[in-house]
């Protein structure tokens, strides 16, 4: 039987992201997640991009990646112990900003998931905006209500691929990460 360790795993991300010359972590949180704490986190995301003075297009870009991960992970993540469970680092540098979402998922969704971010990371930026398109137009409304935009949309804000890993956590589920990177140029 496996274990779900939120300070291992939170510990393990936080090194990740330094090791990567990350080297300032504005939000470093594992536990349970709902709406308050997405609506919070959020807006002093926002917050503090500003008053760092971080041009207007990046503060929406982050905004939106950060947006668009935490309702996937209230849409899709499955519970330990009653509790929606998440992963959420918000790392920067003079460069960039990396941005890490978690959550846990079950492990039949674990080739669905790699085939769709693996074609993702394999698009051109005009293949991404048709691809969109499509979707928008044309996507298939999940039963949890998702349209499958919200990988596709930070995808596109971050103009970088989006890294994933999966960490078995019990027999049926693991933890599912998804980070990515955004330039502080834009």
């Amino acid at each position: 039987m496996f274990h779900l360790e939120p300070k291992t795993i939170l510990a393990s991300w936080i090194q990740d992201v330094k090791d990567n010359q990350f080297d300032s972590v504005q939000v470093a949180h594992f536990g349970s997640l709902n709406q308050d704490l997405v609506n919070s986190l959020t807006l002093s995301v926002e917050d503090f991009m500003i008053s760092t003075g971080d041009h207007k297009t990046l503060v929406k870009h982050v905004f939106s990646i950060l947006t668009e991960g935490l309702q996937n992970i209230l849409i899709y993540g499955k519970k330990w112990d009653n509790e929606l469970q998440s992963l959420i680092v918000l790392a920067y540098n003079d460069q960039a900003y990396r941005i890490v979402l978690g959550n846990l998922t079950e492990f039949s969704e674990k080739e669905k998931l790699t085939t769709y971010l693996d074609c993702l990371n394999t698009m051109e930026e005009e293949e991404m905006k048709a691809f969109y398109k499509e979707t928008l137009n044309n996507g298939l409304i999940s039963d949890k209500g998702g349209a499958g935009l919200g990988f596709i949309i930070m995808r596109m804000k971050s103009k970088s691929k989006l890294n994933y890993h999966f960490v078995p956590v019990s027999d049926d589920l693991m933890l599912f990460t998804i980070s990515t990177d955004i330039s502080r140029a834009q």
